[in-house]
């Protein structure tokens, strides 16, 4: 009688311990970005990871004195990208010339987040970004 009643607590417990775990795998990025602001960076692209549960952007530009730096930029999923804002995988290619508005690492490391209402440019042309810009 006891091994019956224990039956169902293991089961609530291993359910509850695995819809625990599920909701701890995706983490937010404010603590990461200063969403207070805004920074526009431009460079040219290295590589174009279209990926789960982020996309990432590797650029190499120049900084402030002229030296080489290598700048990552955090994206949406790819689901995200191809429905809300028509991306796809070759949306960005190596050599391409981009310029993005992101928010910056709270660190000042050359990382950034474009999550949502970015401005984009690759090669001097916007992209569909989901945000309503007048007169451009």
């Amino acid at each position: 009688m006891t091994y019956r009643r224990f039956i169902p607590v293991v089961l609530c417990s291993a359910f509850l311990a695995s819809v625990a775990s599920s909701t701890q795998a995706h983490h937010g990025t404010a603590v990461s970005y200063d969403q207070g602001r805004w920074i526009t960076v431009t460079g040219t692209v290295t590589e174009f990871r279209w990926r789960n549960p982020h996309s990432i952007l590797f650029l190499a530009m120049k900084d402030d004195s002229g030296n080489d730096v290598s700048y990552t930029i955090e994206l949406p999923s790819p689901v995200l990208m191809s429905r809300s804002l028509g991306w796809t995988r070759a949306t960005f290619t190596p050599g391409d010339t981009v310029e993005f508005r992101v928010h910056p690492s709270r660190t000042d490391a050359p990382v950034g987040e474009c999550l949502n209402d970015c401005i984009v440019k690759v090669n001097g042309e916007f992209v569909a970004t989901g945000v309503q810009r007048s007169g451009n």
